[in-house]
């Protein structure tokens, strides 16, 4: 439906073209779509946008053209919030309302009252008496506020648009669209644990509160993926876009199977190729939920909260981005009972027969690790190294290549998954090689 809003500071309803789809990323930004009918339009149309940029560009219609079109910066009368929680907030939405404003003037008190008009760049109150006279107060100096009859609304910040087509139809539809900002969303997901390896996963949007308003929207939710993943993208058909309230939609009620596993994310031990410089490290696994996402979405990532069968917290934590028949993995707490130590050492140094200037260095990784508790566990285990992993010397790790380089070096990933029984001590070992600049 197209909507009127009264142009501030003036005689006549402008047209608003009403938001019909809009796409929300994960940073803020959003690209918008609005449309207007309008009933027996003349061939100079005046338009107003919401918001502080100015559109991209018209959608192109097959029954007419536009011929020019000029854009200013302009302001309109929105709904306010009946809610609010500040004496600043209590103006902001109250443009067209009758005020008392109470107010100090040297070490006196002082009232007016009238009609809010709006406000000031520099701070002032605009306030319109019954006699017709207009009063500039400084916001600082209000220290009460009586609000009379009037609804709740406010200036937000708008662009006027002046269209010139080359037609008089009985009917004209115009589409515009352009880029804009606001607050980021987020997902939150709720991830109840009903049985040791099922879970009920409710997984909420939550939209903050902006000057967005429309139904039914088309709403397109993006997030950008993580290393390696691409970006992700939700439609929502036909929501309702409420202005100034924070909202929440939900997107996915589901079961899910999961198990938990213990992870240790280990360190690349090679800090410095000149001269080649190693350390040790010591840590503990952590305990992790790995969640297997069974739906045709992925599950974006956000914050989650983990409830047992009952429906008592357990812990908050992360979701990650999770694609369709993949895992996501939330980590709990850290287990000081599943100890591991990791130290390499250097077994062999030799130049290499090019002209480049490198040695070939190979270097001997040791991994002891002990299950403390009294129960076998699933052990996940990742090590990034600097060079490359001899093949027949990793055990049943396996291997994969990164993306990035140290210096004439590529660098793999090697992954363990084992079951530690109970008390058990597990020694793991690697070998793999490097070049490292030949000393002068």
């Amino acid at each position: 439906m197209t909507k009127l809003w009264l142009l501030v500071g003036g005689l006549w309803a402008q047209a608003v073209p009403s938001l019909t789809r809009l796409v929300y990323y994960d940073d803020g930004r959003i690209y918008w779509v609005r449309e207007i009918l309008l009933n027996r339009p003349d061939r100079e149309i005046t338009l107003k946008v919401p918001g502080t940029r100015p559109p991209s560009y018209f959608l192109p219609q097959p029954d007419y053209r536009i011929q020019r079109y000029m854009v200013a910066p302009d302001t309109l009368l929105a709904d306010g919030d009946t809610q609010v929680g500040s004496l600043r907030e209590l103006l902001s939405q109250s443009v067209g309302a009758s005020l008392t404003l109470a107010y100090l003037s040297g070490n006196e008190w002082e009232e007016t009252s009238g009609t809010l008009e709006g406000f000031t760049s520099q701070g002032m109150v605009l306030l319109r008496r019954a006699s017709g006279e207009q009063v500039a107060l400084p916001q600082r100096l209000i220290r009460l506020v009586r609000r009379g009859s009037g609804p709740y609304q406010q200036v937000l910040p708008a662009q006027r648009i002046h269209i010139a087509v080359d037609t008089v139809r009985p009917l004209l539809r115009i589409a515009l669209a352009g880029w804009d900002s606001l607050p980021s969303w987020e997902a939150q997901h709720y991830l109840q644990l009903a049985t040791p390896t099922r879970a009920t996963l409710l997984s909420w949007i939550h939209l903050p509160p902006s000057f967005l308003e429309g139904s039914p929207v088309e709403l397109f939710l993006v997030q950008r993926g993580g290393e390696g993943t691409a970006s992700q993208t939700w439609h929502l058909p036909l929501q309702v876009l409420t202005p100034w309230k924070a909202q929440r939609i939900l997107l996915l009620q589901a079961e899910l199977p999961y198990t938990e596993v213990y992870r240790a994310a280990l360190p690349d031990l090679v800090e410095s190729l000149e001269p080649l410089t190693l350390k040790s490290w010591q840590g503990w696994a952590e305990r992790s939920i790995q969640l297997l996402n069974t739906e045709r979405i992925p599950l974006p990532a956000g914050s989650v909260s983990i409830l047992d069968e009952g429906g008592l917290p357990i812990a908050e934590s992360y979701l990650p981005l999770t694609l369709p028949t993949t895992a996501g993995y939330i980590s709990l707490r850290p287990n000081q009972a599943i100890q591991l130590r990791l130290q390499e050492t250097e077994t062999r140094r030799e130049k290499t027969r090019d002209a480049q200037g490198f040695s070939r260095v190979i270097l001997q990784g040791s991994l002891r690790i002990q299950n403390s508790t009294t129960r076998e566990v699933r052990l996940l285990i990742q090590k990034p190294i600097t060079g490359r992993p001899l093949p027949d010397q990793v055990g049943f790790a396996r291997t994969e290549m990164l993306p990035e380089r140290k210096g004439p070096n590529p660098r793999y990933l090697l992954q363990w998954e084992m079951l530690l029984r109970p008390g058990a001590t597990e020694t793991l070992e690697y070998t793999y090689e490097l070049l490292i600049p030949t000393p002068k």
